[in-house]
């Protein structure tokens, strides 16, 4: 518990890593299919982590934002720009997919 919240950095450093490995695991598992659920198995365990991890760390990061003790207010905010950031991602993957899913070649270079 301690030494999550006195190097709350490296340790939200260690929890995007770990969320890019599980994603590129994911992705590699077709290339070995005989250990499709092992690979899905390990993913699963990352992303366990990487919620653990992620979480304290974003608890302790929000509580130093918030400067007149309004974490409330910093956590709504943050909560807030994380959906919208999502959904415009949502929308741009959604374009994205209808402009190139009538070309074999754009789909997959």
């Amino acid at each position: 518990g301690t030494l999550l919240d006195i190097d709350a950095k490296r340790w939200r450093f260690f929890a995007d890593f770990l969320n890019d490995v599980a994603m590129l695991v994911d992705l590699m598992s077709p290339l070995a299919p005989g250990f499709f659920t092992v690979t899905v198995c390990c993913t699963t365990v990352f992303r366990s982590l990487v919620g653990v991890a992620g979480g304290c760390t974003r608890a302790t990061i929000k509580q130093h934002q918030a400067l007149r003790n309004n974490t409330a207010d910093v956590s709504a905010k943050d909560g807030s720009q994380e959906k919208m950031s999502n959904l415009v991602g949502l929308m741009l993957s959604i374009t994205l997919i209808n402009l190139v899913s009538s070309s074999h070649l754009l789909t997959w270079t």
